[in-house]
């Protein structure tokens, strides 16, 4: 199972995966977790549309932004060589997307979880929270985390493999 959130970096731990990890046998699972954050007041004439319709609006349109990413994901999956299962997770308010993927781990209990980590340090952590580090520390199954140098000794491996032979 491999957990992808938008950023870029999300397709390249995939490409890590692929080239390190996975075996063509393997079944894999891409998992996206994402949520939305309802309006509470809405500002303006109190003509119109309904706060629950317009916080409707928005989880839609959530949705729909959430699964094209998966897709587009599923589609790069496919390029590498592997057949993936696609899993969407809502967050849900007063649930964050770390605690639906861990959620969804324990009810799916993969052999392991691959995550990217994007080296915020202590101090981001801190402040920010890392999925990494919270699935880490509270994932049942094997958790790896891709750091930012896997991602760059990948990049360096395929460069020097493609790089034309000197002739000395």
């Amino acid at each position: 199972m491999v957990a992808l959130d938008e950023s870029e970096y999300s397709k390249q731990v995939l490409r890590w995966s692929a080239a390190n990890i996975l075996k063509k046998a393997d079944k894999i699972t891409l998992v996206h977790a994402y949520g939305y954050s309802p309006m509470t007041f809405f500002p303006g004439p109190k003509e119109g549309k309904s706060l629950g319709t317009v916080n409707e609006v928005i989880k839609k349109e959530a949705t729909k932004a959430a699964t094209e990413y998966l897709q587009r994901l599923g589609k790069l999956c496919n390029q590498l060589g592997y057949e993936p299962e696609l899993k969407l997770l809502l967050a849900r308010p007063m649930i964050s997307e770390k605690q639906a993927i861990l959620a969804y781990t324990e009810k799916s209990k993969p052999d392991v979880l691959v995550v990217g980590s994007r080296g915020m340090g202590a101090f981001g952590r801190m402040f920010l929270g890392s999925t990494s580090d919270y699935l880490v520390h509270n994932c049942k199954s094997a958790v790896m985390v891709v750091r930012d140098k896997d991602i760059e000794t990948l990049d360096n491996t395929n460069k020097e493999a493609s790089a034309p032979a000197s002739i000395s």
